[in-house]
């Protein structure tokens, strides 16, 4: 997944060839070896010959990664001019989406299991700032491309899902961290995993993307 978005932002100083090999292996990986075909919907992991086991983490779906993923297939379409491509991400978004989002709650779940069962990691109903902020990049890059209206309506209900929650009105930034009913679990705004990353990049990937949707 990070390779297919880290060859881009590298192409400056690879060679087409690697650029192509890399680009043609990601998304292999991603859309036809990580998705599932029955499910539309991106596994976390799969054996190494593409088979799916079932035990905890055989059956384990992180939302936030495998939306984060199809903003990435999504550039990598846009570089190739490949519309299927784009077309296949935004139907994969909107498939992890019905599946994660929490109807009693509100927000995306952290953790899931594919066939509905317990899943082991403890954390797995939390929300957290990062798996919103991908998808809202996602969402945005998707309307960009498709101008599909059940996208547009993701993007209004994850926006106002996440600047009710996770930003802080008095300090600033955002919190990382809310319990499944959308309170805080923690009031700090860094630490080993939450760093300054995904808000300002988010943040700067929306605008630009917002920009490009004003001038078509």
């Amino acid at each position: 997944m990070i390779l297919s978005n880290l060859v881009l932002e590298l192409e400056s100083v690879l060679s087409e060839e690697e650029i192509n090999k890399t680009i043609d292996f990601s998304i292999n990986e991603v859309m036809n070896v990580f998705l599932d075909a029955e499910t539309g919907i991106i596994f976390e992991n799969v054996r190494p010959d593409g088979s799916k086991e079932d035990s905890f983490n055989g059956r384990l779906l992180n939302p936030g990664h495998g939306i984060e993923a199809m903003w990435f297939m999504i550039d990598i379409a846009v570089r190739r001019g490949d519309q299927s491509l784009i077309e296949k991400a935004t139907q994969t978004i909107l498939n992890i989406l019905n599946y994660s989002w929490d109807e009693k709650h509100g927000g995306i779940l952290y953790f899931m299991d594919s066939k509905g069962n317990p899943p082991q990691q403890l954390e797995w109903d939390q929300k957290l700032w990062w798996v919103h902020l991908e998808t809202l990049v996602a969402l945005s890059k998707a309307y960009l491309h498709t101008k599909n209206s059940e996208i547009w309506t993701w993007y209004e209900k994850v926006h106002n899902y996440a600047w009710s929650h996770f930003s802080d009105p008095e300090y600033g930034e955002w919190f990382g961290y809310l319990n499944r009913e959308g309170k805080p679990l923690l009031t700090l705004k860094g630490g080993k995993w939450k760093g300054c990353f995904h808000v300002p990049r988010a943040m700067f990937q929306c605008w630009k993307t917002f920009e490009k949707i004003e001038n078509q």
